[in-house]
C-alpha cells in the first residue's frame, strides 16, 4: 500500500509562500534591469524593458508553479 505523504505544516506553508514571492519578484526585477540596460545601450526607447518584464513575469510564474507543485503535491 502507498502511504500518503504528511500534510504540510503551517510553517512549511509560510516558507513556501515566501519563497514563491522571491521566485516571482527576482526574475521580474532582473528582466527590468537588463532591459533598461539594453535600451540605454541600443537607444530603443522602451522595447527591451517591456520584453524583459514580460519574460521575467513568465519565468517567475513558471518558477512559482513548479515550487507550488513540489511543495503541495
Amino acid at each position: 500500500m502507498k502511504q500518503k505523504p504528511p500534510s504540510p505544516t503551517v510553517l512549511n506553508t509560510l516558507g513556501a509562500l515566501s519563497g514563491m514571492g522571491f521566485t516571482v519578484a527576482i526574475p521580474i526585477a532582473l528582466g527590468a534591469i537588463l532591459g533598461n540596460y539594453l535600451d540605454g545601450l541600443l537607444h530603443t526607447g522602451h522595447l527591451f524593458i517591456l520584453l524583459g518584464l514580460l519574460l521575467g513575469l513568465i519565468s517567475g510564474i513558471y518558477g512559482a508553479y513548479r515550487l507550488y507543485k513540489s511543495v503541495f503535491q
